[in-house]
């Protein structure tokens, strides 16, 4: 199908949207630049973005642009999963082909791409605003076990699918992914434990207790999981000790216990070496809440057009200090985070074991918490191989939710041997234990 003016600018819009997230001013005597673009896209992109954009060959391309090409060439991957098909047919959508049918004057979808791009805003305010509400619109539900309640959400029906946080974080990481996977699935979703019934730090056997506690109160036997940084490990190992409970997972942006010779970010090194320090002697905690200080405030960006594009790209999403920096609210939690964590660390990724179900990691290229490469010692557990999400950060299930959603779902639907490539988003680039991704 031959690219239209409408499908280019779609794809130059979630980067705009993107990028002017981070820097505001981002695009402020800087162009969008793309190879071949359809006729008329400057004229469109100007009106609708405000933007300058600049045909140019792909060698020219900073991060930003190469982020716009692989989307404009996805084949309609990164925002065809199952609940942006249920959006269309909503009120919302319905009112919005009625303003196209209206407007329609030959320049563009609605004659008015300024018009059109505000519609572009109003359906992601409408998505996003959905999913910061997706709590109350889920179950509340308890699970017990061992004196110790695990409250947890769960909302859909179909094949049951556990998301699986990180230590020290509440399932409101979850939001903007669980509303795109929950049409025809089963989601439940909880805040990972930090302490058991008699105030003690709960442990990885608890953190697997209350997995079992779940899955006994949604009467499920088998599940399928997607875990988050910490949780990828607790999932690796409810994996090798269950195996038969689980059906497939996604490892995304998994942070795990690595030998020297493997690479690790230098916030992992950091963290790693805080955390073993408070959890000997807890009252250094305050200290070291002070050494790993509060928000970052942005740079400004480098001169340099190629190195202000990753720059940009591996900010931190604005508006989530309150959800990231939650096991560092106060003393005392990081005391019980750092407890979790260094135990955690310390124990050894399972070996590959008979029966181990279908495993998939995703990595991010700009990852500055986690190593975007999983450690050696995982390579042989990932049947599915190794997926680096193109320019993304660690947070890639709130900043980029549809992509994440696509590939966790075409996976989830058929979780074979072998990346879900074939029709997937080309912001993913796939590597297998025979074939390793290249820097």
């Amino acid at each position: 199908m031959s690219e239209t003016i409408e499908s280019f600018l779609t794809a130059a819009h979630r980067t705009f949207v993107e990028v002017t997230r981070r820097a505001p001013d981002y695009f402020d005597g800087r162009p969008l630049r793309a190879s071949d673009p359809p006729a008329g896209s400057a004229r469109a992109v100007a009106a609708a973005l405000g933007v300058r954009l600049s045909a140019v060959a792909a060698r020219e391309f900073t991060a930003v642009d190469d982020l716009l090409d692989r989307r404009r060439h996805a084949a309609g991957a990164g925002g065809t999963d199952r609940a942006d098909q249920a959006d269309r047919a909503d009120r919302a959508d319905r009112a919005d082909r009625a303003d196209v049918t209206r407007d329609s004057g030959g320049s563009g979808p609605a004659g008015d791409w300024e018009r059109w791009r505000l519609r572009q805003d109003r359906r992601g305010a409408l998505r996003a605003a959905r999913a910061a509400h997706l709590a109350r619109a889920m179950d509340h539900r308890v699970a017990r076990h061992s004196g110790r309640a695990v409250r947890y959400r769960a909302g859909g029906r179909g094949p049951l699918l556990v998301l699986l946080t990180a230590l020290g974080h509440t399932d409101e990481v979850w939001y903007p992914l669980a509303d795109r996977l929950l049409p025809g699935r089963r989601v439940v979703m909880w805040d990972a434990g930090e302490t058991g019934p008699d105030g003690q730090t709960w442990t990885l056997a608890g953190q697997l207790a209350d997995f079992d506690a779940v899955l006994a109160a949604e009467g499920a036997d088998r599940c399928d999981v997607i875990a988050w940084c910490s949780g990828a490990q607790i999932a690796v190992e409810y994996a090798h000790r269950r195996p038969a409970a689980v059906r497939a997972a996604v490892l995304l942006h998994g942070s795990y216990p690595r030998a020297g010779s493997d690479p690790s970010s230098a916030y992992e090194r950091n963290l790693g070496a805080v955390c073993a320090s408070v959890a000997a002697h807890p009252e250094r905690a305050a200290r070291a809440l002070r050494a790993l200080g509060g928000e970052a405030v942005p740079v400004p960006l480098p001169r340099d057009e190629h190195l202000a594009a990753v720059e940009v790209l591996a900010r931190t999403p604005p508006g989530l200090d309150a959800v990231l920096r939650r096991p560092f609210r106060d003393a005392r939690a990081l005391a019980g985070y750092s407890r979790q964590l260094t135990e955690l660390w310390r124990r050894p990724v399972p070996a590959a074991a008979p029966g181990l179900p279908p495993l998939l990691s995703l990595g991010a290229e700009l990852d500055r918490v986690a190593a975007p490469e999983p450690p050696a010692a995982l390579v042989p557990l990932l049947t599915a191989g190794h997926g680096l999400l193109v320019g993304a950060t660690h947070y890639s299930m709130l900043d980029r939710p549809e992509v994440v959603a696509a590939v966790c779902g075409a996976f989830l639907d058929d979780p074979h041997p072998g990346p879900p490539a074939a029709d997937g988003p080309r912001e993913v680039l796939w590597s297998t234990a025979a074939a390793p991704l290249t820097p």
